[in-house]
């Protein structure tokens, strides 16, 4: 390999920042550019909180200053092409920017249900800092008292319990049978849609929206069932669209889920480099291109680039999208397939639940947390967890599991973890859920 000189990113999101800055930690000399539509970016993950004045927008803002004090230049401007045979990318005002190797981090975009009524003044999607500013002003201004999510994933879920601890009163509507229907299933989704019931959010599962009500501005929707809802705010949190125009107007190969990348994160042009919302990429479990668009993903993605074009040859870990979310009082978290994506595969499973409290008994404000772990019954092997908690202490729990996914380890093996132990600060060490629920595998599979 040739002496690499200039580095384009395009995208300053998790791919783009993290492989600037590993860049530039491993081989300070390096000329690193930037181009990005956002001046001023903002983690996806806080948008909710923004939008429903949970927390301030300043805080959350990335700032410039640490990329800049390490030399990494800034273009804020929007890229249009990609040269792959010149090597340069032409950004919005006609100027061109020349590269060694490139990295796409475009990240994606709101799906766009075609429902009638979606350009209404008052119907907003959720991804971008000017996104969530537009919805907290509007919030603001129009005394929004009504609000209808539709969509039961992690930010139509945050979303929710968000806007409603403001005084909104939050209806959501999913047209799956349950809520997080990618991270749980419905034994444990369940003890989550018991307490929107208890909070006194409304929850239409099974149900889609067939229409959006309003005159200029929104009044409400139609559902399926012709019901009508009445609503000052729609928020649509229908999931993630790749933002691939870029790279199929620059020639390279596609997937049916996504960009096309190799076990390096290399596209078909071995020069541009790619990760995050943008790829489509192998499970874990079952080796079939996934999506894997949840920041961690991205976050991995752009160091491994980065090592990667200096030389490295680091492989990308197959996806298992491991995932966290709240909801009041109640932790969530999954990783791996649940049943019902194991059985949509066709694997054969067998799943096995433990409930125990975060503190020994004899300690005072312990909380109850379940949980379920899923085996694919031909080989032993974990291949999905799921965590639904009282408190926020068990829900690293996740992180152990899916590290045993990874490892491929067998119910038997998963009886035999050791966790840390001590009254104050975990379950109580003979109660162990992960272990108590392999157990009761152990026994199933046998």
């Amino acid at each position: 390999m040739g002496k690499l000189s200039k580095i384009v990113a395009i995208g300053h999101a998790a791919v783009g920042a993290n492989s600037a800055l590993m860049l530039k930690k491993l081989q300070p000399d390096l000329d690193v550019t930037i181009i990005r539509e956002e001046k001023r970016l903002i983690t996806r993950c806080a948008t909710p909180y923004i939008c429903s004045g949970n927390t301030l927008a300043d805080p959350c803002y990335k700032d410039d200053e640490k990329y800049e004090s390490k030399g990494i230049h800034f273009v804020d401007m929007k890229a249009e092409e990609i040269d792959t045979e010149n090597k340069r990318v032409k950004v919005a005002n006609g100027d061109y920017y020349s590269y060694d190797k490139l990295i796409l981090g475009m990240g994606g975009e709101p799906a766009k249900p075609p429902i009638p009524g979606f350009d209404l003044e008052g119907v907003f999607t959720l991804r971008t800092a000017e996104d969530a500013a537009n919805i907290l002003h509007w919030l603001n201004t129009q005394s929004v008292k009504k609000g209808l999510i539709l969509g039961g994933g992690a930010i139509g879920v945050e979303t929710a319990y968000l806007m409603a601890m403001q005084g909104v009163q939050i209806i959501l509507v999913e047209m799956l049978d349950h809520i997080l229907q990618n991270a749980l299933d419905s034994d444990m989704s369940g003890k989550i849609e018991k307490h929107f019931a208890e909070k006194e959010i409304g929850l239409k599962l099974g149900e889609r929206v067939n229409a959006i009500r309003g005159n200029g501005h929104v009044t409400g929707a139609v559902l399926g069932s012709g019901e009508e809802i009445d609503a000052d705010f729609i928020l649509v949190s229908a999931g993630v669209r790749p933002r691939t125009e870029l790279a199929k107007k620059a020639g390279l190969e596609m997937g049916k889920l996504g960009l096309k990348v190799n076990s390096y994160l290399q596209t078909s042009d071995p020069d541009i480099y790619s990760a995050g919302d943008l790829i489509e990429y192998p499970s874990q479990i079952t080796g079939k291109p996934i999506m894997g668009q949840l920041r961690p993903n991205a976050a991995i993605g752009g160091r491994i680039i980065a090592r990667n074009i200096l030389g490295a040859k680091v492989k990308y870990p197959p996806l298992l999208n491991s995932f966290a979310t709240e909801f009041f009082n109640k932790s969530i978290a999954g990783t791996g397939f649940t049943e019902q994506t194991a059985k949509a595969a066709g694997i054969d499973v067998v799943s096995a639940s433990a409930s125990t409290l975060t503190r020994h008994p004899m300690i005072k404000d312990k909380k109850p947390y379940t949980v379920k772990l899923v085996f694919n019954r031909e080989d032993n092997k974990v291949i999905g967890g799921q965590v639904v908690s009282d408190s926020k202490e068990p829900i690293k729990t996740i992180d152990a599991i899916a590290v045993a996914i990874r490892s491929g380890w067998t119910a038997l093996d998963l009886t035999t973890l050791r966790c840390a132990s001590q009254p104050e600060l975990s379950a109580d060490a003979g109660e162990e859920p992960i272990v108590t629920a392999a157990e009761k595998a152990v026994t199933l599979l046998s």
